[in-house]
């Protein structure tokens, strides 16, 4: 019984930390057979795993989140249907410490803001969306795709808001 009421204490005193930014993904380059697949990324300037400073991230994820940096975001479109195929987001430490990427154990929360007015798409099991091959967080889900297709555009960069929530 008292460690019941020590868990229910502990938890009342846990308050969710949360940082917003503006995410511009450039074009990167064309994929497959015919280029049927655009790729959009934003790189670090200080990751080391692909090109540094690929598209921009204000403010940086590192001014709320110490030594923790957002390192790449890599999303792919099918250019005949416009879906997403692909959507994955790597974080690192800050320095780098040429890592393939971090897990960030205590996120709970990636909320994508419309660029239409749209609703936010908001995925609350985001642990369960690491990939422990790639060493990221895959989010793709038809859900995201379908939600993607209506609430983002695009051209020579896909712009976006994103918020994490996480517990200390």
């Amino acid at each position: 019984m008292l460690s019941n009421k020590l868990l229910l204490a502990a938890a009342r005193h846990r308050t969710p930390k949360s940082w917003q930014g503006q995410v511009t993904a450039d074009m990167y380059r064309y994929t497959g057979d015919q280029f049927q697949s655009i790729e959009y990324l934003y790189s670090s300037e200080k990751q080391q795993f692909v090109e540094p400073g690929y598209g921009s991230l204000d403010p940086l994820l590192e001014t709320v989140k110490a030594a923790m940096q957002i390192a790449m975001i890599k999303i792919t479109v099918d250019t005949h249907t416009m879906l997403l195929e692909n959507c994955r987001l790597w974080f690192d430490n800050v320095p780098s410490n040429l890592r393939d990427g971090i897990r960030f154990e205590k996120l709970s929360k990636i909320i994508i803001h419309s660029t239409t007015g749209g609703e936010p798409f908001t995925i609350s099991d985001v642990q369960s969306c690491w990939d422990n091959i790639n060493m990221c967080y895959d989010l793709f889900s038809e859900d995201l795709a379908n939600w993607g297709y209506t609430n983002l555009t695009a051209g020579s960069t896909l712009g976006f808001t994103l918020e994490l929530e996480w517990y200390e």
